[in-house]
């Protein structure tokens, strides 16, 4: 009994060792595959579990990429900004005003201006004495010369004169006939859908001179818009695309052309002044990075839209021109609604001193606290005198006079009349690929079949239709 009492403690020693081996085997080999799926775990599922542990702050959205002059596929991530159309003024989306939109595969065309060289003007002293005689009157109002600038052009003949007119100036709103020139460039190039969905921005933006519509042309016409601060690597791009709009016309010989800022305040943004992405753009330096244009690039833009006809088409061209076009009726614009609670593009500028039953007047006018300007065309059909002026002055004194512009203007309409009155030259002209006479002033076409005869006494021409021709027309009678 004795014996089989060691046997019986032995064998249940024996099978107490062996199941804690086992045990201890089980669980060494449990441990071992957990580690084995834990270090070869398929990367599919890597990427899951670190999509989970993302910070908030990562974006999902595609970087942005720098414009380029041709429009980019579709397979390629758009701008950063392009994502969505830019914020519309609360008065658009109260009318229920549509949402421009772009065309498929153009969101980053960059075009240029289609006139790439400038004028070639001949300088004139006659000119030049007028031009003399601005800067004589701003001393008799004891305004400083040194922050003016004058260009002055002979429609007619070609001729220019001009004091500090390569000097680039703060423009104010002179700047937004600049956008609209981009705009219709654009539309022109097939990169928006529908033109007249942009019809009330450019109405607003152009004969009321309003910032929110310009705010929003700008921001279209990028593929920008207003943001907070960004970091330095979204702030360059946004400024690229931003500055498209210098580009545009330094392509076509607008040396130095700064038109990238925004004119403030732009209340729909609660942007009184800039802020945001519009501050880094003036990079602490808001002196030298706000917008600056010469007198002689803003006259040689007006003098393509509305004399040549050439800036962008000829058709283009006039609808441009019909928007540039002032109403100096006093009736008119000492009482229209929308200038007596804004910005009254005749009063106090070039066009209030001037003869309204007489000029045609098509202009840009620009307003701030420290600046003032316009570019006019003034084109009397009458007698035939048609002159480009153009004037941007940058210092408050200026800005705070109300009778400067309109007391230049009715000096400069004097003089360049009696010049046309005086001038009894005779020489055959061509303008727009028409052949024509000019007498003095006035140019009359001559077309097929067609005489004129001079009268020596009026040095006016008379149109004698002779059997079987038509009369010649007088260029105040075509348009």
């Amino acid at each position: 009994m004795r014996n089989w009492r060691i046997y019986y403690l032995f064998l249940k020693q024996i099978l107490y060792l062996v199941i804690k081996v086992n045990v201890f085997i089980a669980v060494f080999t449990f441990l071992s595959i957990l580690l084995a799926n834990l270090v070869n775990k398929p990367p599919k599922q890597e990427t899951a579990e670190l999509s989970v542990h993302l910070p908030l702050t990562v974006s999902t959205v595609p970087p942005p990429v720098v414009p380029v002059q041709t429009p980019i596929a579709s397979s390629v991530p758009k701008p950063l900004n392009s994502q969505t159309s830019p914020p519309r003024p609360d008065w658009a989306i109260a009318k229920s005003l549509p949402n421009p939109s772009r065309q498929r595969g153009k969101d980053n065309l960059e075009i240029t201006y289609n006139l790439k060289k400038p004028p070639s003007f001949r300088q004139s002293q006659d000119l030049q004495t007028i031009v003399n005689d601005i800067v004589q009157l701003t001393t008799v109002h004891n305004l400083p010369k040194e922050h003016l600038s004058i260009t002055l052009i002979d429609a007619n003949t070609g001729e220019t004169a001009g004091y500090q007119q390569d000097i680039p100036r703060y423009p104010a709103s002179v700047v937004k006939m600049f956008w609209m020139v981009i705009l219709y460039s654009q539309i022109k190039s097939g990169i928006w859908t529908d033109e007249k969905d942009f019809a009330p921005y450019i109405a607003k933006m152009i004969q009321e001179s309003d910032n929110e519509a310009a705010s929003y042309i700008l921001d279209q016409i990028t593929g920008t818009h207003s943001e907070p601060v960004l970091s330095s690597q979204e702030f360059n791009i946004w400024k690229t695309q931003r500055q498209y709009v210098n580009r545009f016309f330094e392509k076509a010989g607008y040396k130095g052309i700064n038109i990238a800022q925004k004119t403030f305040p732009v209340y729909y943004l609660n942007l009184p002044e800039p802020d945001g992405s519009e501050a880094q753009f003036l990079e602490d330096n808001p002196v030298r990075n706000w917008n600056k244009i010469t007198t002689k690039q803003a006259a040689r833009l007006l003098y393509e839209i509305c004399y040549t006809k050439q800036a962008v088409s000829a058709k283009v061209s006039e609808k441009m021109c019909d928007w540039l076009k002032r109403d100096l009726n006093p009736e008119f614009w000492q009482n229209e609604p929308s200038y007596r609670d804004g910005f009254n593009p005749v009063s106090t500028f070039l066009g209030e001193s001037l003869p309204h039953t007489q000029v045609k007047f098509y202009s840009k006018a620009g307003w701030a606290s420290y600046a003032r300007g316009e570019a006019a065309m003034v084109d009397n059909q009458k007698i035939g005198t048609k002159y480009i002026l153009t004037i941007l002055t940058q210092n408050s004194a200026y800005a705070d006079d109300s009778d400067i512009l309109p007391e230049i203007s009715l000096l400069v309409y004097k003089r360049m009349t009696q010049r046309c009155s005086r001038s009894k030259s005779i020489k055959l002209v061509r303008k727009n690929y028409h052949l024509g006479v000019r007498v003095g002033c006035r140019v009359w076409n001559v077309g097929d079949n067609e005489e004129l005869r001079i009268s020596p006494l009026l040095y006016t021409l008379s149109p004698i239709p002779l059997p079987f021709s038509k009369a010649a027309r007088s260029e105040d009678e075509k348009h």
